[in-house]
């Protein structure tokens, strides 16, 4: 059994942070929450300057108290996707530096990490200097308990029971030759993670369908980052609904 259905997402990309080039606010609930800035392409220390490519940092914030193993951990899948994700060869020598805030306690299982994922991709967009080779979109998958098996479900609610789950990260673009869902563009599995809860043990099986559901609502959150970049870009009449468009369809 499993379900694709998201709760109410929340976006913001108009934070109006200070020294920044791009901020954005992901929300797959009130209790899941995440900003993120980015600035750069800036100049790198002369340690960190990569002479083909920019350098990506990744720094992430804890709701409260200093960043811990868990931040370390989120801030090396964030980096891995960005530099996946991003043209780097267009900025040698540069540094392009994300700063990645938790804006709520974490909850159990990938929401947390899948939103700051999210928040990542819509700064970056909406910081205008980075090339991108897509957007990037991301869901938690939960391994809910349902009697005496498990179902699979997107962005599971908080008090569900969970015997494990996972994130997938997936990068849409119609340059891609990928699977469609619904009105998004192609799109590849650029990042994932998936474990069972110690003592238990999923097969081949059951990742390939947590695989698929997370897809189709990756393809929704695709959908929900260009209504609301479309909408907030009228809102400030700094860009056409078709530069929006074009936009999103990296």
């Amino acid at each position: 059994m499993s379900s694709a259905a998201l709760g109410s997402i929340d976006i913001s990309c108009e934070e109006g942070l200070d020294g920044v080039d791009g901020s954005a606010r992901f929300s797959f609930r009130p209790s899941c929450s995440a900003l993120a800035s980015v600035s750069g392409p800036i100049a790198a220390r002369l340690a960190a300057e990569h002479p083909a490519r920019a350098t990506v940092e990744v720094h992430v914030r804890p709701l409260s108290s200093v960043p811990g193993t868990a931040e370390k951990s989120r801030g090396m899948a964030l980096r891995e996707i960005v530099e996946r994700s991003c043209l780097l060869a267009q900025h040698p020598r540069t540094l392009i530096q994300l700063v990645v805030q938790a804006l709520t306690s974490p909850t159990p299982g990938y929401a947390l990490l899948a939103a700051e994922i999210n928040a990542c991709t819509l700064a970056l967009i909406n910081s205008g200097s980075i090339s991108m080779r897509g957007v990037v979109c991301a869901v938690p998958v939960g391994r809910v308990k349902n009697g005496s098996g498990v179902s699979l479900e997107v962005d599971s609610a908080d008090d569900a029971v969970l015997e494990g789950g996972g994130c997938f990260a997936f990068l849409f673009g119609f340059a891609l030759s990928g699977p469609i869902k619904g009105n998004a563009p192609p799109c590849e599995d650029i990042w994932s993670t998936y474990s069972a809860r110690p003592g238990m043990s999923f097969d081949e099986a059951e990742f390939m369908r947590a695989k698929e559901v997370a897809q189709e609502g990756a393809a929704e959150v695709w959908q929900s980052m260009k209504n609301s970049i479309r909408h907030q870009k009228m809102i400030g009449e700094t860009q056409s609904p078709e530069e929006v468009h074009v936009k999103m369809e990296i």
